[in-house]
């Protein structure tokens, strides 16, 4: 566990030292990801930023703040969907024709439904693409500029630590649709996907992190959409329970603490460090210790402990089921890609 005080010392440190480093945010114009953003911008030295999200004319109210605290910060707002592939593709190539090296890529888009299967156009479930294909897609189109980095992090807001059991048969979540189901094989994917990715590519940071409850706000809302039935119990829950479960949540400003700490912390090494890493990455505040990962991926709890791996991950590992994983991934963005255009 990782004290409160020791992050805030850390990202102080991270303050005075840093100069011009690239990072690319997905899924950050609300929630942890926003926290985060905002917490980079503050802190960061002419810092290059690149945010992904749907409406730039809806985000100007964060981009005129992010400028605010920090004048010096190159701000790029690219408004797309990235549900779909094309468009994750079109985005990197953007930032491709820019950029000779990204430092951060902080990747946390998604929703909670209780609806059905929403296909996108592409016919990939559009919450299930958002917790793992779209992310795993900015990962893998931007490793050329993130191994160009000293100290290179891929950063995954979801549920890293609860894997569980998967389909291996409807990895796409096709048959037997659930929301649940949905979410527990977008949890086991990344990590797994993580892996894969780190074996070829060993001076990367993969971390995947499960935040714990934090007040986004976005619980109360998705109760607030609930009708027939569930309108009654979502209605209580919404103003007699939920009150109770923030006052004991983490804030966003300390999730984006938190977040910026995992992008630049000494804390989290790759599998190789490249030269300059020692010089690129945080010193750890004296008390805190380096944590290593024989897999490369860190698989983080709410307050940034390792956490071990569950039976059903190491059993995974044993059989390749990573190598299943990823070869299916890689044959979804391409049936997706076709059907796009």
């Amino acid at each position: 566990m990782v004290n409160i005080k020791d992050i805030a010392a850390s990202n102080a440190a991270f303050k005075k030292a840093n100069t011009g480093l690239v990072a690319v945010f997905v899924g950050a114009t609300s929630g942890i990801g926003m926290g985060t953003l905002k917490q980079f911008a503050k802190n960061a030295n002419s810092p290059t930023i690149y945010i992904v999200g749907r409406s730039q004319s809806a985000a100007k109210p964060l981009l005129d703040e992010l400028s605010t605290s920090n004048p010096e910060a190159v701000l790029n707002f690219i408004e797309t969907e990235v549900s779909l592939m094309k468009n994750v593709d079109k985005a990197c190539d953007e930032i491709e024709s820019k950029e000779t090296k990204v430092d951060i890529l902080f990747v946390s888009p998604g929703y909670l439904s209780f609806d059905g299967r929403n296909q996108s156009e592409e016919g990939i479930d559009i919450p299930h693409a958002l917790r793992y294909y779209t992310r795993l897609r900015f990962t893998y189109n931007l490793l050329p500029l993130l191994k160009a980095s000293p100290n290179p992090r891929v950063i995954s807001i979801l549920a890293g630590g609860r894997e569980g059991d998967i389909d291996l048969s409807d990895l796409e979540v096709k048959a037997n649709f659930s929301g649940l189901k949905a979410m527990k094989n977008s949890t086991t994917q990344t990590t797994l996907a993580f892996e894969e990715l780190a074996k070829t590519n060993p001076s990367v940071t993969f971390i995947h992190k499960y935040p714990g409850f934090v007040d986004t706000g976005v619980l109360g809302r998705l109760l607030g959409t609930m009708t027939g039935l569930w309108a009654l119990p979502a209605t209580f829950v919404k103003w007699f329970i939920l009150p109770v479960l923030n006052f004991f949540s983490t804030s966003i400003e300390e999730a984006g603490e938190r977040g910026v700490f995992l992008a630049t912390s000494a804390r989290f090494p790759p599998l190789k460090r490249r030269d300059g890493w020692e010089a690129a990455a945080v010193p750890l505040p004296e008390g805190v210790k380096e944590i290593s990962e024989e897999s490369g991926v860190y698989r983080l709890g709410a307050k940034d402990e390792s956490v071990d791996a569950v039976p059903v991950l190491v059993r995974y590992r044993h059989e390749g089921v990573g190598k299943t994983v990823w070869e299916s991934t890689l044959a979804v963005w391409e049936r997706a890609l076709a059907r796009s255009g």
